[in-house]
């Protein structure tokens, strides 16, 4: 066959992923392939060998989720991907991970801290998947077709062989010709198994799971107590994923993560009674300590992301660019210090007794003096108590249109008061008719008198710097010896303040309104 002018995918594994598969319970042999092809080519069996790291209890075999180590071809090479490659699978299949050990065989934990909790992690498994390529040319020289025969062998390290499977795959090049149609025959006729399609194109051994929980001890549906541990498990669930994104500095990771402590605190707290208050009280305390340290690092965000804002808010030609950049790199090394810290704890003894303690409320469920009351009847109930709650903190605010700091103080704690009542909504979802109409108005209220306080915490960030200037009698401008930086940071600063005197007005306003539609 002359391919010296073939197409540069006529290489194998060219093809896209498999498009049909079968299970295969013993060790038959692949059909004969050479009547439905212009040439059949056979590669040498690839032996690819993985270690399974987890602690000795099986902690992450219990939470449903894989580390994976390549340590390459059985024998010596290098696998696809590099050879000491890591993943992570929490199901739906193998994710690479990026290492932090600079080479060593050490895992990253960050992706699985969340389920560690600093214990220590070890090699419990060791998979052998040997592979067997038959690839299949039309008369053009082009890959047509290509059959896979993968066996996967699985064995604790000191221990025989536990597990194994063994499954044919079939990919083509999409093109449902006379070579692709007689290979996917003789393969089904073979494998004695109707195979499977698309959505499931290779069959793998399963991870192990945590045994089936008990769940006689559960609250019983529809009553305060399900209720509430249902919504701390959905949260729970979320914590778990923003974990790693915080641990890894993704963008808005933190903001997330403050999110879901203050959805979790809020609920524990409206919703008293439901479970153990002795066991929500003390979680609330744990994730408080984790949430302050997380709300300072969130504010270094903004202010680090607000100052292009403040900047385009005044006039033109009174910001330059160098301040501009000063200022920013002084802003994003506070970021990245209070992301450190913040880091920090979720690696400590402080977040792991956090987690552990939400683990065990959702699993227990310790009943409290509520725990069995009619769902319905308690969420409206302690509903109704938060709207009073918030109407109080809204009419005994401080009268007047200032944006001093002790007006701010008042509107800060009316804002705490109005999320935490949409989060409670929120919470409540269909549970009973508890007034979701006004998730929108609390929403805003909290939109805006959130921006004042930015806009607060900028203006005091941007004085600071001028007075770290003037204290050490730097010249933070471009002209040699010139003011121009402190000129430029109260400028600034007094775009902030508008902005402050703006946004309570406003707030004020919309406090006003939610007021009258919480009396009616």
């Amino acid at each position: 066959m002359d391919t010296q002018n073939a197409p540069s995918d006529t290489t194998a594994g060219a093809l896209a992923e498999p498009r049909r598969s079968w299970r295969i319970p013993d060790d038959r042999r692949l059909p004969a392939l050479e009547p439905y092809a212009h040439a059949v080519e056979r590669t040498p069996p690839l032996t690819v060998r993985e270690t399974l790291w987890d602690t000795a209890g099986r902690t992450l075999a219990f939470a449903g989720v894989e580390l994976l180590r390549a340590e390459g071809p059985a024998g010596g090479g290098t696998a696809a991907g590099g050879d000491g490659a890591w993943s992570i699978d929490r199901g739906d299949g193998p994710v690479p991970l990026p290492s932090d050990s600079g080479g060593e065989p050490r895992p990253p934990r960050d992706a699985v801290e969340v389920f560690l909790r600093g214990q220590p992690l070890q090699v419990v498994r060791v998979r052998d998947t040997a592979t067997t390529l038959v690839v299949l040319r039309g008369k053009d020289g082009r890959v047509r077709a290509e059959v896979a025969d993968v066996r996967v062998d699985e064995g604790d390290p000191d221990t025989a062989l536990l597990r194994s499977a063994r499954w044919w795959a079939l990919t083509d090049d999409g093109d449902p010709g006379s070579v692709s149609r007689a290979v996917e025959r003789a393969l089904l006729d073979a494998a004695e198994d109707p195979g499977r399609g698309p959505n499931d194109p290779v069959p793998r051994l399963a991870p192990v799971r945590r045994p089936a929980v008990d769940t006689a001890r559960r609250p019983r549906p529809g009553t305060a107590a399900a209720f509430v541990r249902g919504v701390v498990a959905d949260l729970r669930a979320e914590l778990v994923t923003i974990d790693p994104r915080v641990r890894a500095d993704e963008r808005e990771a933190v903001h997330d993560l403050r999110k879901v402590l203050r959805r979790l605190r809020s609920v524990l707290a409206v919703f008293r009674g439901a479970l153990d208050r002795d066991a929500t009280e003390q979680l609330r305390g744990r994730l408080a300590e984790v949430s302050g340290v997380a709300g300072t690092a969130r504010d270094a965000e903004v202010l680090r992301d607000r100052l292009l804002r403040s900047a385009s808010r005044a006039p033109q030609g009174y910001v330059d660019a160098d301040t501009l950049d000063r200022l920013g790199a002084q802003f994003e090394d506070h970021r990245r210090t209070t992301a450190a810290e913040l880091r920090r704890v979720m690696s400590s003894a402080v977040w792991f007794a956090a987690l552990d303690a939400l683990d065990d409320l959702v699993e227990t469920a310790p009943p409290g003096q509520h725990a069995t009351d009619a769902a319905t009847v308690f969420v409206a109930k302690r509903i109704r108590r938060e709207r009073r709650r918030v109407l109080a903190l809204i009419e005994d605010s401080v009268t007047g249109a200032g944006a001093g700091d002790e007006d701010l103080a008042v509107l800060h704690g009316q804002r705490k008061g109005a999320r935490r009542l949409r989060y409670a909504l929120q919470a409540a979802g269909d549970t009973a008719d508890v007034g979701k109409r006004r998730l929108g108005r609390l929403r805003r209220v909290q939109d805006t008198l959130g921006d004042a306080l930015d806009a607060a915490h900028a203006a005091d960030a941007y004085r600071s710097a001028a007075a770290r200037d003037a204290g050490t009698g730097r010249r933070a401008g471009t002209g040699a010896g010139s003011d121009s930086g402190a000129f430029v940071l109260g400028v600034l600063a007094t775009t902030e303040r508008l902005v402050v005197e703006r946004q309570v007005a406003e707030g004020r306003r919309l406090l006003t309104g939610l007021g009258a539609a919480l009396r009616g």
